[in-house]
């Protein structure tokens, strides 16, 4: 048997303000992620893929990808058994550090699912140019800024077509669908968000509801170039086994524009976008700057319907990303949120962020 891989790790320092009526005035910080990996490739008969990444977040310990993975040579492109995100929402099985904003939109927030052990098969086609994944899983850790459901089965299926794509000059047109089923286990069916920044708090939340869901997703991005759209549309249904159907959706709108030039790297295989890279990395000597993103976004967010109160957000970002190089790369944001009902005092809410990434 051959073993053949590497290790390597971040960490993700933020800073930032808070203030209006809906957020405790003043400044915070926190580490807000640092995360450890090992992955690579054992070869005996086949060629097996494994990545181990675990990771720290304010005090508590979490796996992330811990998942062997084979690639037949017929029928798929690749079958996957471990812990893994179920293939739901182009932004949210994108990794944190590839993100043209620091955090996820509230409605991936709420309800795309986090970190789950199951299985998955995926593949893709050249014409039409597709790619496709389903996978069944269930609940595993409490996690941070995902779907805080107690999921004791969940199937998902993730459809994508590219009806045009050039990956040397950055030009795509993305279109995709998403489903997912859960059945909730003792702690129920739950949806909450925070106005889109960590260091706020939870602003909406559904509470645990005792049922089932079925989620929809559409998503589509377009890119020329530098320039890129992207947005997301979500619909949940719940079934409550006190009676009575609920319905829970939100969804959003981003640009962003590398100014320097460069654009958002795509991986077809998962049919998601990866980290802007430099043409040149920073060397102020020799008037070398790096790779400058400017990004902006709108979003909503409605977690009220018939007797559940979760609240209601719309929100505003703004963010810049410059990336020095592989290693280093610095976020600035301001985020507007206007949010009414749900557990806590609505109303405006105003945070400036900024983040320190490293990578090794």
């Amino acid at each position: 048997m051959r073993l053949r891989g590497r290790v390597g790790g971040s960490l993700f320092l933020d800073v930032g303000r808070l203030g209006g009526p809906a957020l405790d005035d003043g400044w915070d910080g926190t580490v807000r992620r640092a995360r450890f990996l090992t992955r690579g490739e054992l070869a005996r008969w086949t060629a097996t893929e494994y990545k181990v990444e675990f990771s720290l977040e304010r005090g508590g310990f979490y796996f992330n990808d811990f998942y062997l993975r084979w690639r037949p040579a017929r029928f798929v492109d690749a079958l996957k058994f471990g812990y893994f995100q179920p293939p739901v929402s182009l932004e949210s099985i994108a990794a944190s550090a590839d993100r043209s904003l620091m955090e996820v939109p509230a409605p991936v927030a709420a309800f795309a699912p986090g970190f789950e052990g199951g299985f998955e098969i995926a593949g893709s086609r050249a014409s039409p140019d597709l790619s496709w994944a389903l996978a069944l899983s269930r609940s595993g850790q409490d996690q941070e800024s995902v779907d805080a459901s107690d999921a004791q089965g969940r199937a998902t299926g993730r459809l994508v077509w590219r009806p045009w794509y050039d990956g040397q000059a950055g030009a795509l047109l993305h279109l995709g669908a998403s489903v997912s089923y859960s059945t909730a286990g003792s702690g129920g069916i739950r949806y909450r968000a925070r106005p889109e920044s960590y260091l706020a708090p939870y602003l909406l939340d559904t509470d645990e509801i005792a049922g089932e869901a079925t989620l929809l997703a559409l998503e589509a991005a377009w890119q020329r170039g530098p320039l890129s759209l992207q947005a997301e549309l979500f619909q949940s249904f719940v079934g409550a086994d006190a009676g009575g159907s609920l319905r829970f959706g939100g969804g959003y709108l981003q640009a962003s524009w590398v100014a320097t030039g460069e654009h958002r790297p795509y991986d077809r295989a998962q049919a998601i976008f990866g980290r802007v890279a430099p043409r040149e990395d920073f060397a102020p000597r020799h008037g070398r700057w790096g790779a400058l993103e400017l990004a902006a976004r709108l979003s909503w967010l409605d977690l009220a319907d018939g007797p559940v109160d979760g609240g209601r957000l719309y929100g505003v970002g703004l963010g810049v990303t410059w990336t020095w190089n592989r290693f280093v790369r610095i976020q600035a944001g301001y985020g507007f949120s206007h949010t009414r009902g749900g557990p806590e005092a609505g109303g405006a809410g105003h945070i400036l962020q900024t983040r320190l990434e490293l990578q090794i």
